[in-house]
């Protein structure tokens, strides 16, 4: 019998290679311990919050609980290289990291270019992009390995195209994200064959690679500029004045990890949900009206952002706790896109279900996530790619998850298919 998971667990990678007892351990801590002390070692003390309630009341109140002190969970030894080098314990500073009006300042560079409006002009690329990538997998023949031959490619593809990066240059970034994103799981392959990297920040650093590569095409944009997320970052002016670099830097990490990671967690989660729930997935065959709705279900059944923390500026009480100034709060998204009291069936697959809108795998407050409306729409458009193309398809071994803290989803989902 497995020992059951602990608050400190979430600071363990390898916690999140199973993701069952992950939701057992939510579960059992909104029903019995809402906010929960973790102290694991290596990291600085923090709370766990895993209630729907609390963490859209927290986000709500940016005035209150700051983003930007804690933002994510690192070991302190991490945090201390990047207090060294940065002068900030959480490296670099994109968009998830700043509070009040310097946030809204560097949103609102490029908030009308992600909005709905814009990224519809886009709308046929993507689809265009989309059968490109159903064609890969059906000229892979009867098998392949559906996360790491297509969907961790497919919204790489579409953000790429849409920020204006070479497509030859696809792959480095895509080691580059998960360098970034998933630095403990030491098997983690690109297509290109390249291993992850060990700690952030302790061999190479990867936010000053993110830096050089697009140093280049900052400087070609400023002086040929296109319709493109680099021409709109790299030409960005806040308060009056150009970006400074380490934002601007900042801001492509964010687009380009964020941009595709999460998505392609989504994707390949959502066909192992219509794998194990037959129903939905005919349910979604027999009518791909439902793909608006089934998106938003890939979304919230993943959730593949695990965390951001957050960090009152007084002391608060949170069901007879009190957590006090500069103690961090970790906000569990996963957990809330499951509270039963939002979501009876939370647990369940659900491709028509109708109270998505209300989920947390995007945030909440003034972090909503920017690319909410992109996602959606590359989801949307590889399975109304994919979904009539389809004979036949099913599971043809186990899958696997990648092992991290903060952003998770399939390592590996091998299918077996027929076209």
């Amino acid at each position: 019998m497995t020992d059951l998971l602990t608050p400190e667990s979430l600071a363990r990678p390898s916690t999140f290679a199973n993701p069952d007892a992950v939701y057992d351990l939510y579960s059992r801590l909104r029903r019995e311990s809402p906010l929960a002390r973790a102290e694991p070692r290596g990291y600085r003390p923090f709370w766990v919050m895993t209630r729907y309630e609390d963490i859209v009341a927290v986000e709500r109140n940016a005035e209150l609980y700051a983003a930007g002190e804690r933002t994510v969970l690192l070991p302190e030894k991490v945090e201390a290289i990047y207090e060294a080098k940065y002068g900030d314990r959480n490296g670099v500073k994109p968009l998830t990291h700043m509070d009040g009006a310097y946030h809204r300042a560097h949103r609102s560079v490029t908030m009308d270019w992600f909005g709905a409006k814009n990224l519809r002009k886009f709308e046929p690329t993507i689809a265009t992009i989309a059968k490109e990538f159903v064609d890969r997998m059906e000229d892979l023949g009867g098998e392949c390995d559906f996360s790491a031959d297509v969907a961790y490619w497919f919204p790489l593809r579409v953000v790429m195209t849409l920020m204006g990066v070479p497509k030859e240059d696809e792959a480095h970034v895509l080691r580059l994200t998960q360098r970034l994103f998933s630095p403990a799981d030491k098997d983690l392959k690109t297509q290109a064959g390249e291993k992850v990297a060990s700690v952030p920040g302790v061999s190479r650093d990867v936010f000053a690679e993110f830096g050089d590569y697009y140093r280049d095409l900052t400087e070609d944009r400023r002086k040929n500029p296109r319709d493109d997320i680099i021409s709109t970052i790299a030409n960005g002016v806040v308060n009056g004045c150009p970006m400074a670099e380490r934002e601007m830097t900042s801001y492509y990490v964010i687009a380009s990890t964020a941009g595709h990671d999460t998505t392609a967690a989504s994707i390949g989660g959502g066909l192992l949900g219509l794998l194990q729930s037959p129903d939905e997935m005919e349910k979604l065959r027999a009518d791909t009206g439902l793909l608006g709705l089934a998106a938003e279900e890939f979304v919230r059944w993943t959730a593949p952002v695990k965390h951001f923390m957050r960090t009152p500026k007084e002391d608060v009480d949170w069901h007879g706790t009190t957590v006090k100034a500069g103690e961090a709060i970790m906000l569990c998204y996963p957990s809330a896109c499951r509270d039963e009291t939002i979501f009876p069936d939370g647990d369940k697959f659900l491709v028509d279900r109708k109270s998505n809108p209300a989920h947390l795998a995007f945030g909440n407050g003034p972090h909503f996530c920017l690319g909410k409306f992109l996602a959606t729409m590359e989801i949307k458009a590889f399975y109304a790619e994919l979904l009539p193309r389809l004979k036949h398809i099913e599971l043809a071994g186990d899958p696997t998850y990648i092992e991290s803290t903060f952003v998770s989803g399939l390592k590996t989902l091998p299918v077996r298919v027929r076209f």
